[in-house]
Parts: C-alpha cells; sequence; structure tokens
C-alpha cells in the first residue's frame, strides 16, 4: 500500500528533523519548536524556496541551449511553466 502524502507542512518538518537527529533530538523540544510553528505560521499559505537552485546559472543554462525548437524539451527538464520560461528569456 501507497504512503499517504503529508500535506501538513508542521508535522513533515518535524519528522524530518526526527529522521536526521534521532534520538537526541528531546521530546519537549520538538513541542515546544512545533507550538511556535503553528501558533506563528498557522492558517497561513507559506512559501518554501528551492534553495538548491542556483537561479541565474539555470537561467544561463536555458538560453544557452534553447534553440527556437526545444521549449517544451527545457521546460521539462527544468520544471518550469511556459511563462517562467519566456520571462527567463526576457531576462526576468
Amino acid at each position: 500500500m501507497m504512503q499517504e502524502q503529508q500535506y501538513d507542512i508542521v508535522t513533515a518538518m518535524l519528522q524530518a528533523v526526527r529522521d536526521v537527529l534521532g534520538d537526541t533530538f528531546p521530546e519537549d523540544a520538538e513541542k515546544i519548536l512545533e507550538q511556535t510553528l503553528r501558533q506563528e505560521w498557522g492558517g497561513q499559505a507559506v512559501y518554501v524556496k528551492k534553495t538548491s537552485v542556483d537561479v541565474e546559472a539555470r537561467a544561463l543554462a536555458i538560453r544557452t541551449r534553447y534553440n527556437m525548437a526545444n521549449r517544451r524539451q527545457l521546460q521539462a527538464e527544468f520544471g518550469i511553466t511556459r511563462g517562467h520560461f519566456y520571462k527567463i528569456l526576457r531576462g526576468g
């Protein structure tokens, strides 16, 4: 059976910390962290920026490799929308 996808970001974050720290993540610290995150961010739509993407390097790679016929291929490869693709071409 497939594992149900996690939609609660706080629970997902706490699980990720548990996975990394294991038994060294004190239960009381976990509860305080969860309470703080839920009080400060609860009910808000939160954008989580992908920090692993070097935006400038990606834009340069797209502009360099674009040959007027491979837009869809580059969009799929870089995981971007059509609008974002053209924004990159315009220099934005």
